[in-house]
């Protein structure tokens, strides 16, 4: 028998918790579910090819989820750097809008004083 350092039916529970796409891991672990269910031991080619077919898909899995991480990152970056553009863009704006408003009324004390 092949030796696992973990308990196997809390490691198939765990993977059978996926959605699991991939069929031949699918297959694979429906037939070592099986054996646990009844409390055996599957055979050891048969617990091999599982524990085969569990590494690729969760490397597969774990280096799209990375890459995934990272492009959200990036994206997450350039949209904080277009807010703090965006909020100094702001600042400007409510600046000119102050000082155009404090013009006007000295342009209208102004004019009332030429009245």
């Amino acid at each position: 028998m092949m030796p696992i350092a973990v308990d196997l039916a809390t490691l198939v529970r765990h993977v059978g918790a996926y959605r699991i796409s991939d069929r031949s891991l699918r297959a694979s672990l429906e037939r070592v579910q099986s054996y646990t269910e009844r409390g055996e031991a599957p055979p050891e080619p048969e617990l091999a090819a599982f524990m085969r077919a569990a590494r690729r898909y969760f490397e597969t899995l774990e280096r799209e989820a990375r890459a995934h991480l990272k492009d959200i990152d990036r994206r997450l970056d350039d949209l904080f750097q277009q807010q703090y553009n965006l909020q100094a863009e702001r600042g400007v704006a409510q600046r000119r809008l102050a000082g155009a408003g404090e013009t006007l009324a000295l342009l209208e004390r102004a004019e009332r004083a030429e009245r």
